[in-house]
């Protein structure tokens, strides 16, 4: 159903029913701008109250309907201030649960096992947030896909940009991708274009120069996790490696990229609608393509490893783990993240790990 709404939404699919869904969408569009418009006009006015808390609140979010790589964001932010022994709190709104009701795809987190970083996910952030206060004594809470929550009051908004595909066509849901049109990006406080290195130089450039030189990052593969051993190995377990890759993401060519970079030979790849949940037909017909196209295992991400159980599978089942790295400007992000604290006491805070 995703693969037929994105072909319609793109215009690769022509005739005359397609046409008219396109209509029927752009319509929708218009609705959808002015409810947006009049949420956020309530706010602005005064006459709905974003709640405050008692510590800094930093929302991570974008325009753009996934795939700009909040996730590993969140988890370096999360990174950030553990190491400076502050206590963090994500809030999640929760997509892709998973079979555990206490987890969903993107809770990267619990297997990091940061002592002083708890992570909450729920449709009522409001009500996390105090709980996280209450429970966990938060120090600085990190708002997960919070650019168009208004519910609480945001200390900081960080907004991801991805450089390979800015703004998802230029329309606004549903006839496009597009959460809110790029001007709202004059409302974050800091823009982060993500995945520079995949992008054409022509369009960095460019979008260098709309988005008033933001900061810059990439998404670096640093290991391969084995998933029925729980052993991690280093890059040089993929190279020259034939794999069927496959993922459930945003922006599902960035992960093929990154994975034919880090010197795998894919041999096939299968995309699915971000937050996929793997049914047993899915995870037979995987296998079946790896034997077929004589691969040596499977890869995906570890999003969509988090619903995959290895055993159902006869070739070996791996995850890529990429870690969030900034490559420009991170004097102005370190800036920015340590002037919401500074009135926490603290010990001197020492630079962005490198």
């Amino acid at each position: 159903m995703r693969a037929y709404y994105l072909s319609v939404i793109s215009g690769r699919r022509r005739g005359p029913g397609a046409a008219l869904l396109r209509g029927i969408l752009r319509a929708g569009s218009w609705i959808y701008a002015v409810l947006h418009w009049g949420r956020r006009f309530l706010y602005s006015a005064g006459i709905l109250r974003a709640v405050r808390l008692p510590c800094p609140v930093i929302s991570v979010g974008n325009i753009t309907c996934g795939g700009t790589g909040k996730t590993p964001f969140v988890e370096f932010l999360a990174r950030w201030f553990a190491r400076k022994n502050f206590r963090v709190a994500v809030l999640a709104r929760g997509y892709g649960r998973l079979e555990d009701p206490r987890r969903d795809d993107e809770d990267l987190l619990s297997e990091m096992a940061l002592e002083n970083v708890v992570r909450l996910a729920g449709a009522d952030r409001t009500a996390l947030a105090h709980r996280a206060l209450s429970e966990f004594g938060a120090e600085v809470v990190i708002l997960d896909d919070g650019f168009q929550h208004y519910r609480l009051h945001r200390t900081l908004d960080l907004v991801l940009v991805d450089a390979t595909d800015p703004f998802a066509g230029g329309r606004l849901l549903p006839r496009g991708l597009l959460r809110e049109p790029p001007a709202a990006l004059r409302r974050a406080d800091l823009v982060i274009l993500t995945r520079v290195d995949q992008a054409e130089p022509g369009t960095l450039e460019a979008l260098r120069r709309e988005l008033g030189a933001p900061v810059e990052a990439i998404h670096r593969p640093v290991a391969v996790r084995h998933l029925a051993s729980r052993k991690v190995f280093g890059l040089d377990w993929l190279r020259d490696r034939p794999v069927h890759a496959f993922c459930g993401v945003g922006n599902p060519e960035s992960f093929r990229r990154t994975l034919q970079a880090a010197g795998a030979r894919v041999v096939m790849f299968r995309s699915f609608p971000d937050h996929h949940r793997y049914t047993p037909s899915d995870r037979r017909r995987l296998d079946a393509e790896a034997r077929e196209f004589m691969a040596e295992a499977l890869v995906t991400t570890e999003k969509d490893a988090a619903g995959l159980d290895p055993s159902e599978f006869t070739l070996p089942l791996a995850a890529l783990r990429v870690e969030f790295e900034i490559v420009r400007g991170e004097e102005i992000l370190e800036d920015r993240l340590l002037g919401v604290v500074r009135e926490i006491p603290r010990p001197a805070a020492s630079p962005l790990p490198r």
